[in-house]
């Protein structure tokens, strides 16, 4: 194709398995990351997304917390910063630099702890819960530049982990499956809540950009069985409400979930992304095996990337971009985010390479 597409037009032909005249593109950055740029030659101001035509931008963060954006300090030293979030969640920060925070404590318990906690959350207006004014002039920024403007939102699994926590929910999943799927069931109910009130002031999506990490290095959270049984409802769900649209689904996970592939197919999810190199995700095993049921995004390994080495970074770039792109069906990301060994004029480097090895 030798006529240049607009990124709306680019990123829908990839996620219907069509070529374009490139590889669509996005990114994204660890907070330091592009701070630390500024002193290594990106001139204050410049805008990344401008520089190397990223296709996609995002908007409509939900906040699934009974109390939304509350915040208690509970410690405070030179380097951490323990709080209380509006889940009753007790995490603690770093302070000068970014990662996940350390669970210290979590006060949702029992089911009748649950049981109350859920109609504070329920009560809470979708109104409290999200930037509309944000997300409307994100949006307008968006339809400026034709780039596919899409909700960037959270679903079940990641919600539910931010009450309970990774390991007490994992007990409750095994021990009382029908409760689990209560809870799941419920932050699907918020988030489809938030997206009618956003639709409802205005705003108007390309698609979806759901993001919950539910695998860890080697396997999923928890089995197929469990998926299916108590989240899979839930997920469809959410999904739905973009189908019911005709809008495609960008699903985010970290880890190897490669044995929930097939269920989230089913659930509707139109393109996986980040596919975490180290978790022994491979475009060049999936795209066989699935491309012609959904659409990859990512894969680009960041652990290459951040060696700054020309040579690694060329050859990880050439073995998977031009399999990937073939039919369609591929948008480039890295596998994770972009961290700030990443060197300036290593980024430019790897741009300028996806351009070359991105083009029909």
């Amino acid at each position: 194709m030798n006529t240049a597409l607009t990124s709306r037009e680019r990123v829908n032909l990839a996620l219907a398995h069509q070529e374009a005249d490139r590889v669509p593109r996005a990114e994204s950055f660890w907070p330091e990351t592009i701070p630390l740029w500024y002193q290594q030659g990106l001139k204050p101001g410049d805008d990344v997304a401008d520089l190397f035509d990223f296709d996609i931008m995002g908007a409509g963060w939900v906040s699934h917390e009974a109390r939304p954006g509350f915040l208690a300090t509970v410690e405070e030293t030179a380097d951490w910063w323990t709080r209380r979030d509006g889940n009753g969640a007790i995490l603690r920060y770093w302070k000068h630099k970014s990662g996940t925070p350390e669970h210290v404590g979590f006060t949702i318990q029992t089911r009748d702890q649950w049981e109350a906690h859920k109609r504070q959350m329920l009560d809470a207006p979708p109104g409290s819960r999200v930037d509309t004014f944000s997300a409307l002039r994100r949006m307008y920024e968006a339809q400026a530049k034709n780039r596919w403007f899409c909700w960037t939102g959270v679903e079940s699994y990641e919600t539910a982990k931010d009450i309970f926590g990774h390991q007490d929910l994992s007990i409750l999943m095994a021990d009382d499956p029908a409760w689990a799927k209560d809870i799941f069931d419920t932050e699907a109910d918020i988030a489809i809540g938030v997206l009618d009130y956003l639709e409802g002031s205005g705003v108007k999506f390309d698609g979806g950009w759901i993001y919950g990490d539910i695998a860890y290095n080697h396997a999923p959270f928890f089995s197929p069985r469990m998926y299916r049984e108590q989240i899979k409802p839930a997920h469809s769900r959410q999904i739905a409400w973009f189908k019911e649209r005709g809008l495609p689904v960008i699903y985010h996970t970290d880890g190897d979930f490669r044995l929930l592939i097939p269920d989230l197919i089913e659930a509707g999810v139109d393109c996986f992304q980040p596919l975490e190199a180290k978790a022994h995700m491979d475009i060049r095993q999936l795209k066989p095996q699935y491309g012609d049921r959904v659409s990859f995004m990512g894969n680009i390994d960041i652990m290459v990337l951040i060696t700054n080495d020309r040579a690694r970074i060329e050859a990880e770039v050439a073995a998977k971009v031009p399999l990937a792109k073939r039919g369609g069906g591929y948008i480039y990301h890295s596998d994770h985010s972009i961290a700030p060994g990443v060197r300036w004029e290593t980024y430019q480097f790897l741009m300028q390479l996806i351009d070359h090895y991105g083009r029909y």
